[in-house]
């Protein structure tokens, strides 16, 4: 039996769960297994940015015997970021739920973070608290705002001096101790996020000038910017299993360091960080050739 749905203004609010699967490899047939046992969810929207045969075969089963899936594929890989708006566009629900297709959700996933946005004045961001094999907190899933400086000592190593200096700490806050109720953090992964659909339109969805990598960032500062929570909920919500895709990881890597390029450029305020920021794209830019 599913779990009590949330009430607003007397009526369920909807959830969906989009994801946007390209050459995920054997772990998208546990991501969909779990995502057809778990509790709170009214739709599905997957998105086949391009899968080898195993992958496109397990897609199809999965809509052939889910009733509220539904499956988008022929635009090719037009990226995460422009795929993740094509799933919302397709959403027909209030609440949306973007999952990695490497995450297997547990169970009762979605009704805790739905429980969470429901308690947060909107607009708001909820992340998700996803685990490695070993039960251990997944790196960003909750994180300090990434600013220049931030980005420099993370680069640079010297996040390492983080517990002598605080000005060095690792802007990845998953080391931290778990906090024991919600708490406000200045940014949250795109591995598990949670938005209204009305607060995620509002934003204009995921920057798609990002390919792959950095957008849940610049959604979560442009959030910040606006004065709206961005929300780090204790869970364990799941688990998200790495170094499964047969995406080229040099390709990711470049797509990774242009992305961070955009972010730094995006985001920098005043003339010397401008300068400095235009500086470390290029350094990132050059990197990614």
């Amino acid at each position: 039996m599913s779990a009590p749905r949330e009430h607003a203004r007397g009526r369920e609010v909807s959830v969906c769960v989009i994801i946007v699967s390209y050459r995920t490899g054997p772990v998208l047939a546990e991501c969909l297994d779990a995502l057809a046992r778990a509790h709170g969810i009214d739709e599905i929207v997957l998105i086949d940015n391009g899968n080898e045969a195993a992958e496109v075969q397990a897609l199809d089963a999965f809509v052939v015997n889910v009733p509220r899936a539904r499956l988008e594929r022929g635009q090719g890989n037009i990226g995460f970021a422009a795929a993740c708006n094509l799933g919302a566009r397709m959403a027909q629900s209030e609440v949306l739920v973007f999952a990695n297709p490497d995450v297997i959700l547990a169970r009762e996933a979605i009704p805790s973070l739905r429980a969470v946005l429901q308690a947060a004045p909107p607009p708001a961001i909820v992340g998700g608290d996803l685990r490695d094999a070993r039960g251990a907190p997944e790196r960003g899933s909750r994180r300090d705002a990434l600013t220049l400086w931030r980005a420099f000592v993370a680069f640079t190593g010297l996040s390492v001096a983080g517990s002598l200096l605080p000005i060095f700490r690792d802007f990845n806050r998953h080391r931290a101790p778990l906090p024991p109720s919600p708490i406000r953090v200045g940014a949250i992964s795109g591995a598990l996020m949670m938005m209204r659909r009305s607060d995620f339109e509002a934003l204009g969805g995921f920057d798609e000038a990002y390919f792959v990598h950095v957008e849940d960032l610049d959604i979560c500062r442009r959030a910040e910017h606006a004065g709206w929570p961005v929300i780090f909920a204790p869970g364990p919500h799941g688990m998200h299993v790495r170094s499964t895709s047969a995406a080229d990881p040099r390709q990711l890597s470049r797509h990774k360091r242009r992305g961070m390029a955009r972010y730094l450029k995006k985001f920098a305020r005043g003339p010397i960080e401008r300068a400095l920021s235009k500086l470390a794209a290029a350094i990132l830019t050059r990197g990614a050739q």
